[in-house]
């Protein structure tokens, strides 16, 4: 069956009448797939979409107004399952996001980065996890990290965990989610609301909400693979201004502590969680003082944000560390320290993963 192109006009609205109504209603999850000029990354996510073993699936692909080749690439593509959408406009990414979210017609969605992939289990391991806890609020999966030719794997949780363990340990730095890797119901992500115009983490702003409705799932496997540093690549996040970034963290880190403050947060684990989301800030901030240098901010750019960023409490001295090599070292001096970092960790994290997965 042939699946042809909606093309999208400022304005206007758009109808189903193309697709295939029965595959439409019978699916569970929405794989949403936002691109804009990047038809060469775009393929492998979308293969990779395809290629779940799971047959409750929708793809969305919406293409937020490329300039390049990008619709010569989805024209080759022609499955019952897939949606496609053509804007002749650009939407900001916030608006962009909006648009898919009332685009969407089931229950689940995972917003898949034109950058990123899945593993073909992930659709049906996601939702057996759904099924075996409904009472869940969203779930997350495992998810490698690529740093050029480094993979890091992300630290997960149990299946099931309270809020209030998952955002304590997320802030200690033993929680790590990824927007690839994170499946929610749409109607939970629709009552927030649209996400504001002044915040840049839309993944946070929804997940840091929707994890109050319930306890946490997750799939422990490493299912999602999130681009960090990739060739060709770039993940629009790294290329915020720094104190914007640090702000935003500090307000969702203060949203989430008064939603748990209200749900009888101890004063001693109070404390703890304090001081975690205040190092979890800082250390957000020297990442993105490495981030801005790499993607192209000189250092007299980073020297002029640096008082600023010091004025947030929880600085460590690994993260002073950060800041300084920041600011003295050459770009491709910095990724290539990155990358070392990034297999340093990797190696580690590993063998304390084995040791768990044995005791277990």
């Amino acid at each position: 069956m042939e699946i042809h192109c909606v093309v999208i006009h400022s304005g206007d609205l758009f109808c189903y009448d193309e697709y295939k109504i029965g595959v439409l209603m019978s699916s569970r999850l929405t794989i949403a797939i936002p691109t804009y000029n990047r038809s060469s990354l775009l393929r492998q996510a979308l293969d990779s979409a395809l290629a779940q073993t799971s047959p409750d699936i929708e793809i969305l692909v919406s293409d937020n107004g490329s300039t390049d080749d990008t619709q010569a690439l989805l024209e080759r593509y022609y499955d019952p399952r897939l949606r496609k959408i053509r804007h002749d406009t650009t939407m900001t990414r916030g608006e962009h996001g909006t648009f898919l979210f009332a685009a969407v017609t089931t229950e689940l969605v995972l917003v898949l980065s034109d950058d990123d992939w899945i593993e073909p289990e992930f659709a049906a391991e996601v939702l057996r996890l759904y099924d075996e806890h409904p009472e869940i609020s969203f779930a997350y999966t495992g998810c490698i990290e690529h740093y050029d030719n480094a993979i890091l794997p992300a630290l997960v949780g149990p299946r099931v965990e309270t809020p209030l363990d998952f955002f304590a340990a997320h802030y200690a730095g033993r929680r790590q989610v990824s927007w690839c890797a994170c499946v929610l119901r749409v109607a939970d992500i629709r009552a927030c609301g649209p996400q504001p115009a002044d915040r840049i983490m839309g993944d946070m702003f929804f997940w840091g909400r929707i994890g109050f409705k319930g306890p946490i799932g997750c799939v422990a496997r490493n299912l999602a693979h999130y681009s960090v540093l990739r060739p060709g690549g770039g993940n629009e996040s790294r290329s915020v201004p720094i104190l914007n970034w640090g702000s935003e963290v500090r307000i969702i880190a203060g949203e989430i502590f008064e939603r748990l403050q209200a749900a009888g947060l101890g004063a001693p684990q109070q404390r703890q969680l304090r001081r975690d989301m205040r190092h979890y800030t800082t250390r957000s901030l020297a990442n993105q003082f490495l981030w801005g240098r790499i993607s192209g901010m000189t250092s007299t750019t980073c020297l002029r944000e640096l008082p600023g960023a010091l004025r947030f409490r929880g600085w460590t001295l690994p993260a002073l560390a950060r800041v300084i090599i920041a600011h003295i070292l050459p770009r491709k001096v910095l990724r290539g320290l990155i990358v070392s970092a990034a297999a340093r960790l990797a190696q580690s994290r590993s063998q304390v993963l084995s040791v768990q997965h044995a005791s277990s």
